[in-house]
């Protein structure tokens, strides 16, 4: 619903597909405030965003207008399938000069009421959870969501490793198991990668099911998704998928480029033999022949290989930190139709 501007007060009205340019400007100028820690998405992927599944314009965004230029908006993003409970995803910005104690809590109201409405539109009497994550920069929405009642669920580590330092790591490559080879990404693949990456995270915290929908938007046919440095683990006599890793570029082509690893998996039963961390060095060396500078991870801190040294072993540091901030909801039961 819009709310027209009164002499005392702003516009607010629902997000369109066609202010993506401005949005994309308003997220700079929030991460350049915010120390510049996250991945700033230009208005080809703002509009990606806000057209990915689970989102809706109209009746799950709103957004803060002085005049033609955005100073905050929220989303609220449902998910296609759930489980045993619905973690309904935010996304929420406002304009360093505009992070006033009211227009937060009025966000955080509406983001409030607008996901318990959506969610109950979609899955009724199912638990809901309302999802956001922050950056170590944005302590302003972290405390902000502290005071509304939501809870630091998660923590994830931002991990880096300068390729162009990197030499003897990466030349120590594992040699892969009899009967397998590690191969790039194929497009002819994409389903059989979809259903091993839904069965390895089964049980894992905050995953669901993706479905062939989701999975093509905000993964393999995302612009920013990089199919030459993304590979796979197979077995050569079933093609099995037995463990992967995908990255994207989601700052452009630049002279100090960046990957990111932003999807990895092994099946269970075969943790502990190595099978990541060849893929993972083949990635590397992969990506330094291509050209990039940095090879980017976050990484959640209870992940064994994060606590068990994985990454700081094959050169990665940190440089960033994120949380994961969680309000559950009691479910309302619906109401009969008489």
């Amino acid at each position: 619903m819009t709310e027209p501007p009164t002499a005392a007060g702003p516009l607010w009205r629902p997000l369109a597909l066609a202010d993506a340019p401005r949005l994309a400007a308003l997220l700079a100028v929030c991460e350049a405030a915010d120390g510049g820690v996250g991945a700033v998405r230009d208005a080809a992927g703002v509009q990606e965003d806000l057209s990915a599944p689970g989102i809706d314009l109209d009746g799950g965004t709103t957004s803060v207008w002085c005049g033609d230029e955005p100073t905050a908006y929220a989303t609220t993003r449902v998910r296609e399938r759930t489980g045993s409970v619905h973690q309904l995803a935010l996304d929420l910005a406002v304009h360093p000069a505009h992070r006033t104690g009211p227009v937060i809590r009025r966000l955080l109201d509406w983001c409030r009421s607008t996901g318990a409405r959506r969610h109950h539109e979609r899955y009724g009497g199912v638990p809901l959870e309302l999802h956001i994550r922050t950056h170590h920069g944005r302590g302003w929405l972290a405390g902000a969501l502290d005071g509304a009642g939501y809870r630091r669920e998660r923590s994830y580590q931002g991990l880096r490793v300068d390729l162009c330092r990197e030499n003897q790591r990466l030349a120590d490559a594992p040699a892969v198991p009899a009967g397998t080879a590690i191969v790039p990404y194929d497009d002819a693949l994409d389903g059989k990668l979809l259903a091993a990456r839904n069965a390895i995270f089964a049980d894992n915290w905050g995953s669901a099911p993706m479905t062939a929908r989701t999975w093509r938007h905000t993964i393999t046919a995302d612009p920013c998704f990089r199919p030459g440095t993304s590979f796979l683990l197979l077995s050569l006599r079933h093609r099995d998928i037995l463990c992967y890793l995908l990255s994207t570029e989601p700052g452009g082509v630049s002279a100090d480029r960046e990957l990111y690893l932003a999807n990895a998996g092994t099946q269970p039963a075969l943790h502990g033999r190595g099978l990541y961390r060849a893929v993972f060095t083949h990635t590397l060396i992969r990506a330094k022949e291509q050209g990039y500078r940095w090879a980017v991870a976050d990484v959640d801190t209870t992940n064994p290989m994060a606590s068990g040294g994985f990454y700081e072993r094959m050169g990665l540091q940190p440089f960033r930190s994120w949380t994961t901030h969680v309000l559950p909801f009691t479910p309302q039961p619906r109401r009969a139709t008489p």
